[in-house]
């Protein structure tokens, strides 16, 4: 892989890295050291696929848009430019030629239809009078005649029980029986009160057409005609898949943010791996690359970091991990696995008992 350090060039950056540490001797002697290679991979592919149908279309009105849509003759072969980017997804609308036409609304008259509501009068028919909202329309209308009027007697009218001074003093002449102090103060002992909607005449306006007995008909919205066409559609969809070495989880902060990652971008499904992958990795990447049925585009990125593991047998308990960055080469050192699994058998409370 173009870009690989040497193992004399890595053995060299760890020993200056150990020697900081203090870890003292030349890692290029023989049996100073333990060196083995890997490669961490990043390998991401978007791919566009494409989609045709048709189906029929009918719409309210005149479409003059729809009229300045494309046309196609047989949609499996109307030629469409695949997107700029795999990862766009995109639509486009087209008419087949010869089926674009207008056609009258056969539910409606030119639009409108007789306004159901009010059966096309325009108003609705209303009471006369309501209810009086004081007393309700009942005996309390007045303390003499209930509202009759025919007075119970000629007798001054006694107030009914319970009733304070100031409800006494709010009563007035009925209207009904002449008997002053025993009404109810709004309708006066009639009970009743004209409508305030139609003002006594029995009709008020109709709100479903606002008086003018017709009503739009929602179907065509009002234009009393539809536009109808067969309509083809091409879809490009991306559709993305990935797959990863990553490599030891306490690692990739460092070779993900300082790494000199190698980039291969592989654009046509004629394109190959590059020369230098073992059959582990193509085994991983080979079956993203076979194409797939209605593929029109594709972009797959392969990113590959080459990452040499150092056992430094002065420093058995550490291993030193070194890759290629962008000033030169980077190296990192971890507790090896032995010595975090035993720690972590040490920590655990079950081994504090075992004695």
């Amino acid at each position: 892989m173009a870009g690989r350090p040497s193992d004399t060039e890595i053995l060299e950056a760890v020993e200056a890295h150990a020697g900081r540490r203090g870890v003292a001797g030349r890692l290029t002697d023989p049996g100073a050291a333990a060196l083995t290679w890997t490669i961490l991979l990043d390998f991401r592919i978007v791919r566009s696929l494409e989609t045709r149908g048709e189906r029929p279309m009918r719409e309210p009105g005149s479409r003059d848009d729809i009229a300045n849509r494309p046309t196609y003759t047989v949609l499996d072969s109307h030629p469409v430019p695949p997107p700029d980017g795999p990862e766009q997804a995109r639509s486009r609308l087209l008419v087949r030629e010869g089926s674009l036409d207008e056609e009258r609304c056969a539910d409606c008259d030119g639009g409108t239809n007789k306004c159901g509501p009010c059966r096309g009068r325009g108003v609705l028919d209303c009471p006369r009078f309501v209810d009086c909202p004081v007393c309700e329309a009942g005996p309390d209308a007045c303390w003499e005649c209930e509202g009759t009027g025919r007075p119970r007697s000629r007798k001054p009218p006694r107030p009914r029980a319970g009733t304070s001074a100031a409800d006494r003093a709010a009563r007035v002449r009925c209207a009904r029986c002449r008997i002053d102090d025993v009404a109810c103060p709004k309708c006066r002992g009639r009970r009743q009160l004209d409508c305030p909607d139609c003002r006594k005449s029995g009709q008020v306006e109709c709100t479903a057409c606002s008086g003018t007995k017709r009503v739009t008909h929602p179907e065509c919205r009002g234009t009393g005609r539809f536009t109808v066409w067969t309509e083809g559609w091409i879809r490009h969809t991306p559709h993305r898949a990935r797959e990863r070495r990553p490599g030891r989880a306490d690692l990739r902060r460092a070779t993900g943010n300082t790494g000199d990652w190698h980039e291969n971008v592989l654009r046509r499904t004629t394109d190959k791996l590059p020369d230098d992958l073992d059959e582990s990795d193509e085994a991983l990447i080979a079956p993203h690359l076979t194409p797939r049925k209605n593929e029109v585009a594709r972009r797959a990125t392969l990113r590959r970091l080459p990452l040499a593991q150092v056992r430094v047998h002065a420093d058995p308990h550490r291993d030193y991990f070194a890759f290629p960055s962008r000033t030169g080469i980077e190296v990192v050192s971890r507790p090896t696995s032995e010595r975090v699994r035993y720690f972590a058998a040490v920590a655990s409370p079950r081994s504090r008992w075992s004695w």
